[in-house]
């Protein structure tokens, strides 16, 4: 299993981030899946930046799919919430859930993780 492990901070350029895990990515996947990843790590990255007060780390590996692990202090588990026009944001999950094939969260001993399992599909020809 090859694993990428890019820590975090309120501070990080989240450009950066995207850069470091396009690399990873590039030279293992397709680039719709590569999209479909820096889209998830996007939005699981903006909810610490913008729920806890501190960072995480993101881990990425691939043993046959991709998965997306997103590590944080924080106990409180991320909800899926319906699409509701008045509200100004909160559609990240949902995104999330519309490019994985699965995802889920769980506590840890210091906080949980986040995660999104993107499946590697066959180039079309």
């Amino acid at each position: 299993m090859h694993a990428m492990r890019l820590p975090f901070d309120h501070r990080t350029d989240s450009a950066s981030l995207r850069h470091a895990a396009h690399g990873w990515l590039a030279a293992r996947q397709a680039g719709e899946l590569v999209e479909d990843t820096l889209l998830v790590i996007t939005e699981l990255v903006h909810n610490v930046v913008q729920h806890t007060g501190d960072g995480g780390e993101v881990t990425l590996s691939r043993n046959g799919d991709v998965l997306v692990e997103v590590f944080d202090s924080s106990r409180e588990l991320p909800r899926l919430l319906g699409p509701d026009p008045r509200r100004l944001g909160g559609r990240g999950m949902l995104l999330v859930d519309a490019v994985s094939d699965d995802w889920g969260s769980r506590l840890t001993a210091n906080g949980k993780v986040v995660w999104a399992r993107l499946p590697v599909r066959p180039e079309r020809s």
